[in-house]
């Protein structure tokens, strides 16, 4: 039995088990600005959406089924998180599921990986649609536009979300809005250009494959032989943009995660992701389960505030106004002729009635701007702990500019900085002169024997 044992609490888990770091996520995305930052960049990619549909014309839905998909889903209180689990689907009925059934109930929950997934579909779903054989010109240029302008949107807020967390998590330290959108800003063209550029060589490799079509299509069956001979060499080149894909599409977070950590440029991103991501095949997965199991429960758990609050409030607000009262304000059908007008009071309660719905809108657009802070937030956390595997570099080493570190060094109140003691200048009256204190001068001392 060892004489000196370790207490449980005091056993250094984090460094024993890095990806134990993840679990900050949910701390580091719960972030006032981050979630205005989120919220911004989901209004205007819906707004950006909205735009196609109207100005360009091969922006248009093809089918009925297509444009009702969009539609149900075009602003960010319309998305649904999937957690209606019983009927109703408030806050008070999934605590009830809890209470009565907790196993399937949890199990549930913290199996809702697609809610985590949300950012990352959002932005690859559109790109995928490049790659279908059988996609139209008008359904290519439109996966086009809308993935170039969701690759902007994110490329300023989503790297400024991740340089937040990447300064809060590296030295715990906070950084404003404006300076991420300015650091952001500045590196933009790194951001874009780090999931761009391996699509280049995408676009070489397709067009051998096209070559290998046009080979395919000289007549007397001669072409058809040549490219049952070459046929070897397309599944190679299509093997490479496989890998280059793959790489591309696991890996654009970490590639904006590196950027906002490094303050580098676009190449460096795209290097390092792939690194990271060929090198730790099985540790890249291991966290993204973690980040999908942990992440569903504090989704959820946002979720549910955001529930109980809204019935809390109607719960208070009824008992002055009335439950069906506030029901009908909160659905925007509240018809009340209280005065000899009837037209001027709906107009009144019309209007209140809207003031109403933008603050519930408001809500929910915070609830679905969490879930992409949390993804942002733990794709910074992951490079970190991807880093330290791979690099074996410290957790608190990220890039300072200069104007970030002198405001870190700020003197204390009270005292005086190197620059104003310099400028510091004492009265002649204080300085001691050979007239005046030549009496205060105490003689030499005789040493002499």
């Amino acid at each position: 039995m060892a004489e000196n044992p370790v207490p449980f609490y005091d056993i250094p888990y984090r460094r024993l088990f890095p990806w134990l770091h993840l679990t900050r996520a949910f701390w580091i995305a719960a972030d006032l600005r981050k979630l205005i930052l989120a919220s911004i960049a989901l209004m205007l990619v819906s707004a950006g959406s909205l735009a196609f549909d109207d100005l360009l014309p091969f922006s248009r839905p093809e089918s009925n089924e297509v444009a009702a998909a969009r539609n149900a889903e075009r602003w960010p209180w319309q998305q649904s998180l999937g957690y209606d689990l019983w009927h109703g689907g408030d806050g008070p009925a999934e605590l009830r599921g809890a209470l009565y059934d907790p196993r399937n109930t949890l199990l549930r929950i913290s199996s809702n990986w697609q809610i985590v997934l949300l950012p990352f579909r959002k932005i690859v779903e559109p790109a995928a649609c490049l790659f279908r054989g059988n996609a139209s010109p008008a359904q290519l240029a439109d996966a086009a536009t809308r993935s170039l302008w969701n690759l902007v949107v994110w490329s300023i807020f989503g790297g400024a979300i991740s340089r937040i967390a990447a300064v809060q998590f590296a030295r715990d330290q906070q950084i404003g809005i404006r300076r991420a959108l300015a650091f952001s800003a500045s590196r933009f063209f790194g951001y874009v250009s780090a999931p761009v550029l391996p699509l280049f060589g995408v676009a070489i490799l397709w067009a051998l494959c096209v070559l290998g079509g046009w080979i395919g299509r000289i007549p007397g069956g001669v072409g058809e032989g040549m490219l049952g001979v070459l046929w070897g060499l397309e599944l190679v080149f299509g093997f490479l943009m496989a890998v280059i894909l793959i790489g591309v599409g696991v890996g654009w977070p970490l590639m904006f995660a590196t950027i906002s950590v490094e303050g580098t440029d676009g190449f460096d991103g795209l290097s390092r992701a792939y690194n990271y991501i060929f090198e730790r095949p099985l540790y890249v997965l291991w966290q993204g389960v973690v980040t999908m199991f942990y992440g569903s429960i504090m989704i959820f758990f946002v979720w549910l505030m955001a529930q109980i609050l809204t019935q809390l409030a109607v719960w208070g607000v009824s008992w002055g106004m009335g439950y069906q009262a506030v029901v009908g304000l909160l659905g925007g059908t509240l018809e009340v002729a209280a005065t000899d007008d009837p037209a001027a009071e709906m107009a009144v309660v019309s209007r209140g009635a809207e003031i109403v719905r933008c603050w519930m809108y408001a809500l929910d657009v915070v609830v679905v701007g969490f879930v992409y802070t949390f993804f942002w937030s733990s794709a910074t956390i992951a490079y970190f702990v991807l880093r330290h595997s791979v690099d074996a570099n410290d957790f608190d080493e990220v890039f300072v500019e200069e104007s970030e570190d002198r405001d870190e060094l700020l003197p204390l109140v009270g005292t005086p900085s190197v620059a104003d003691a310099e400028k510091t200048v004492l009265p002649i009256a204080s300085l001691p002169s050979a007239a005046t204190d030549k009496a205060a001068i105490p003689p030499p001392v005789d040493l002499t024997p």
